[in-house]
C-alpha cells in the first residue's frame, strides 16, 4: 500500500485538495468536548504526518502507519516526533493517550469486519481512562452511490499533477485505479495507484466500538459524506 512513487506526490496532491489545518482544529475541538484538558494524542494511519504537523500545536503527538514509504516521509517532515511503522490491527505502543484518532478514512483500507473490530480494539486499548477515540470512516455502505468519476489537477512548486479514475463497486468494497500524470522538468510521467476500501455499514462500525468497550456517535462533522465517529468508554467496560 502506498509505494514510493505515490508517497512522493501525496502531499502535493492532498495538501491542495484537503484543509489539514482546519481538520486538526476539528479534532482538537471534539477532543476537548470530551476530555477536560487533553495533552497527548495518537494518530493511527497517520500517512505522511500532515495532520500531526498541525496537531502538534495542540498536543504532544505520536503517529502510526503501515506504509514504510509514508512513515519515511512523515519522519522527514516531523523531525523528533515519533512515528511508528505498524499494522493498526496489531500495534502495541505500551502506553495510552488522552486522544486516539484515525482520520482520512484509514480504516477503509482494512479487510472485512473482523479486521475492523481488531483495529478498533487496538485503538481503544491505547485510549487513557477518560480519553476519547475519534475515527473518520470511509463512506458507509448504505450511503455508497456505486462509484463516480474522480478527477483533479493541482500545481505545487512548479509541478503540475493531474489524476483521474472512476470508482466502482466490487462486492462489499469500493475500488478505483487512479491514473496520475506528473509534469517534471525532464518530461511527464504516468503511474496508476490502485485504491481498495471496505464498505462497512453503520452497524458494523457500531459493533466494532461496542466490542471494544466504547460507545460511539457518528457526527455530521468534517466531510459530510463520511462524518466522524466520537467514542468514549462505556461505564464499567474495559477495552480489549
Amino acid at each position: 500500500m502506498y509505494d514510493d512513487q505515490f508517497a512522493e506526490v501525496y502531499d502535493r496532491v492532498y495538501c491542495a485538495l484537503y484543509n489539514y489545518a482546519e481538520h486538526a482544529e476539528l479534532i482538537g475541538d471534539l477532543a476537548r468536548q470530551h476530555v477536560g484538558s487533553p495533552t497527548t494524542l495518537l494518530d493511527v494511519g497517520c500517512g505522511t504526518g500532515e495532520h500531526l504537523r498541525y496537531l502538534a500545536k495542540q498536543f504532544s503527538v505520536t503517529g502510526v502507519d503501515l506504509s514504510e514509504s509514508m512513515v519515511r516521509a512523515a519522519r522527514r517532515k516531523l523531525g523528533n516526533i515519533a512515528v511508528h511503522q505498524a499494522d493498526m490491527r496489531e500495534f502495541d505502543l505500551g502506553r495510552t493517550f488522552d486522544v486516539v484518532c484515525s482520520m482520512y478514512s484509514s480504516v477503509g483500507y482494512l479487510g472485512g469486519s473482523e479486521d475492523l473490530r481488531a483495529a478498533t480494539a487496538r485503538m481503544a486499548a491505547h485510549v487513557a481512562p477518560g480519553g476519547v477515540l475519534i475515527v473518520e470512516p470511509w463512506i458507509l455502505r448504505e450511503k455508497w452511490n456505486g462509484g463516480v468519476l474522480a478527477h483533479a489537477t493541482v500545481e505545487h512548486e512548479g509541478v503540475t499533477i493531474s489524476r483521474m479514475g472512476r470508482w466502482r463497486t466490487e462486492g462489499a468494497r469500493s475500488q478505483v485505479d487512479m491514473h496520475y500524470l506528473v509534469s517534471e522538468p525532464d518530461g511527464v510521467r504516468h503511474f496508476v495507484d490502485h485504491q481498495d476500501l471496505a464498505l462497512y455499514s453503520l452497524e458494523e462500525y457500531q459493533t466494532a466500538f461496542t466490542l471494544a468497550g466504547f460507545e460511539a456517535s457518528l457526527l455530521p462533522a468534517g466531510r459530510a459524506d463520511r462524518g466522524v465517529f466520537v467514542a468514549v468508554a462505556r461505564a464499567g467496560a474495559e477495552s480489549r
